[in-house]
């Protein structure tokens, strides 16, 4: 059994506003497989809760577009694995949990058939697994900018790898703040889990942000 999470947060002045969200996860719930969606406040996220009770001063990248790259934005964004656990604590009998982001209608060529397909070819994957533009080895990166080694908007995660993952991932972005000062993106938090943890079974497959997010996708390793 696989279900889809996703979800979203409504932000003030956000670029993409509730309106247009909503209209994109409605073509979302258009698929075939069962998806679940989370709509928190801001303030019932993981990472917001934990800066309001850290004392130490810190910042948040922006790269060239700080109307997006807001601390809220980054907030949302670190809530995903938290949603995904969210989801195994309420459906014991998922075998494989699929995060897949709610405007992931905008990205070009995706389609109900595509992420169906995708899904179809996900119900036994065996380890962690993410779609990325950066091959492994050929990339450096800092705060400044995303790092696209991950693309972060679709997550395979098999059921008994959900609390190691959300465990790890949280662990990494509080080591990060702690140790630079700065909330950066998610996907560069999946960059340096990847690096920091080389035994954490982190599976990776070439795509880009287009429908190669899920026809790349080959299923199942063995």
């Amino acid at each position: 059994m696989i279900t889809v999470v996703t979800g979203y947060v409504e932000l003030p002045n956000h670029p993409r506003p509730k309106r247009e969200y909503e209209q994109l996860v409605r073509k979302l719930f258009n698929i075939e497989h069962s998806v679940l969606l989370y709509k928190p406040e801001l303030e019932e996220c993981w990472l917001h809760q934990y800066l309001c009770n850290n004392e130490q001063s810190y910042t948040h990248s922006v790269s060239d577009n700080p109307a997006k790259n807001t601390l809220g934005y980054h907030i949302v964004q670190a809530q995903k694995t938290q949603w995904i656990e969210k989801a195994w604590v309420e459906y014991p009998k998922t075998d494989v949990f699929v995060w897949i982001d709610a405007g992931i209608f905008h990205v070009p060529g995706v389609t109900a058939k595509i992420i169906d397909d995708f899904l179809a070819r996900a119900e036994g994957e065996r380890a962690v697994t993410i779609p990325g533009c950066w091959p492994k080895g050929t990339y450096t990166y800092d705060d400044n900018h995303p790092c696209w080694r991950f693309c972060g908007g679709v997550m395979v995660v098999p059921k008994k790898y959900v609390v190691q993952f959300n465990d790890a991932m949280q662990n990494e972005y509080v080591r990060w703040i702690e140790e630079t000062g700065n909330v950066s993106w998610e996907v560069n938090t999946l960059a340096r889990l990847e690096e920091r943890n080389p035994e954490f079974p982190l599976w990776w497959y070439a795509a880009d942000h287009d429908q190669t997010l899920f026809t790349n996708y080959m299923g199942v390793r063995s």
